[in-house]
């Protein structure tokens, strides 16, 4: 299992941010390089079921992952089937320079673990998911800002 923490700061206020990471309806118009099907099963409350094939490190993944949302502070992807069961990120978004409405900022504090697939073990053990996935949430902070 792979841990991983970054954070991020990006140019927006917190409702943009949040808004646009938690809209993995869009993800796959958004990442296509990341995220080439999504399907979302079900919404309800705060919580949504999604399939969805995820590209890491050149590798696609194919998952059923349940979405938890806390607006505006707090979204969680939990991965609940599929090849990286188990594996999960938290993004933690904090306001920055509140008093500042013409100048926002917001900081992402990512969490995650990604479990490696038993018979991919070998092959993932010489690759960097950390890099990988700040390269994801880099496109992000760029979708956010412009």
């Amino acid at each position: 299992m792979s841990k991983i923490s970054f954070e991020k700061i990006i140019n927006s206020d917190i409702t943009k941010t949040f808004k646009i990471l938690t809209d993995f309806e869009n993800f796959e118009k958004l990442l296509p390089e990341f995220y080439s099907s999504i399907s979302v099963k079900s919404i309800r409350n705060e919580s949504s079921l999604v399939a969805q094939h995820l590209h890491l490190l050149g590798n696609e993944f194919v998952i059923m992952a349940k979405h938890f949302s806390e607006p505006p502070n707090k979204h969680q992807m939990r991965v609940v089937g599929g090849d990286i069961k188990g594996s999960f990120i938290t993004e933690s978004i904090i306001p920055l320079n509140v008093n500042d409405k013409l100048n926002p900022q917001t900081k992402i504090i990512v969490d995650a673990e990604i479990k490696t697939p038993k018979g991919l073990k070998n092959t993932f053990k010489k690759q960097n998911y950390s890099s990988e996935l700040e390269n994801l949430y880099q496109k992000f902070v760029d979708i956010i800002e412009n």
